[in-house]
């Protein structure tokens, strides 16, 4: 009913009161506008730990949240996830076992110009020789957004790396794309640095970004707050005898992301001498749980309570959509 359930589209939300009892946030969490005026002080005050549906809330503390992309949130209570883990994965059919030897120590494939992205840009081009690496980006060097992370820190380094030509996108890319695509570079690369699209926010989002780099069979070092406790949450490994995410729980989002690359920047120098036959069973192994028929269940329950699953189930009363598209119960 319009007057207890509400969706929101990230993108599209514009600041309008929330009154609902029950709120379905699609994909990613909005973000407030950046202020060009203001102080650094001010804008880190405003921004790091941002929710602004909370603060457009009438009662947020008894609001049932349900995030289709996010594993984790801090910032409300009354969670329920229910991510997909099949996302842009139909079609793909490639079924070659993963490489003992390998061209790239890692790969980093990047669309929009998030912040995290355009650091962790300036930062491989900072530490690596463009042959180490494979890496692709849809922005350049004025385009939107690009030059936001001038207001919060110092300059970062000497801009952005060499990029392939006609290898990145912007758009939807279903799993055949994907096939075609990336996947050669990416099943030829050891490491996956995935710049999700979480940033300002407490909060962990999940995309195709982060399960290419697992159907690829790379070692996948992921932004993002709590990303690693919470992929290790449902089941995946996240290498953690050898990815350092020690980092992950810092809540300013800059240091955040430069923590992670700081330190793990050994271990990508390193990164063809890891490969080993452990490794690569380890990898097969991330591969096969996320190809499951039931892996989208089996998160699902997972990732929230007894108690928020029943309240998931008095919610999709007829589960029409969460059979169709999750494949829960």
């Amino acid at each position: 009913m319009p007057n207890t359930f509400r969706e929101i589209v990230g993108h599209q939300y514009r600041g309008e009161s929330i009154t609902q009892d029950c709120v379905l946030l699609v994909d990613h969490f909005p973000y407030y506008e950046i202020d060009y005026n203001q102080s650094r002080a001010a804008l880190c005050k405003k921004h790091y730990g941002q929710n602004i549906l909370v603060d457009n809330c009438i009662d947020p503390d008894s609001t049932t949240w349900i995030y289709d992309s996010y594993m984790y949130v801090d910032t409300t209570k009354n969670n329920i996830y229910i991510p997909s883990f099949t996302l842009n994965l139909q079609g793909f059919t490639d079924t070659t076992p993963a490489k003992h030897s390998r061209k790239y120590k890692f790969c980093s494939y990047n669309n929009k110009p998030r912040f995290n992205r355009i650091l962790a840009s300036s930062w491989i081009n900072a530490n690596f020789d463009s042959k180490d690496y494979h890496y692709t980006a849809c922005f350049n060097t004025e385009t939107s957004g690009i030059t936001g992370h001038k207001l919060f820190v110092d300059s970062i380094g000497p801009g952005l790396p060499y990029k392939e030509l006609g290898t990145a996108s912007d758009v939807f890319v279903p799993g055949n794309v994907f096939e075609k695509l990336f996947y050669p570079y990416m099943s030829n690369s050891v490491f996956n640095i995935v710049n999700e699209v979480s940033f300002f926010e407490t909060a962990c989002h999940i995309s195709e970004k982060t399960l290419w780099a697992i159907l690829a069979y790379n070692i996948p070092i992921v932004s993002g707050y709590a990303m690693c406790n919470s992929m290790e949450r449902v089941g995946f490994d996240m290498f953690t005898d050898i990815v350092n995410y020690s980092s992950q729980y810092i809540k300013d989002p800059f240091e955040r992301t430069w923590q992670l690359l700081n330190d793990n920047k050994q271990v990508l120098y390193n990164a063809h001498d890891i490969i080993c036959s452990d490794i690569i069973e380890r990898l097969e192994d991330n591969r096969r749980f996320l190809q499951r028929a039931d892996i989208n269940n089996h998160c699902t329950t997972l990732l929230n309570s007894s108690e928020m699953l029943a309240k998931l189930d008095e919610i999709m009363y007829n589960n029409e959509y969460m059979q169709s598209y999750q494949g829960y119960r």
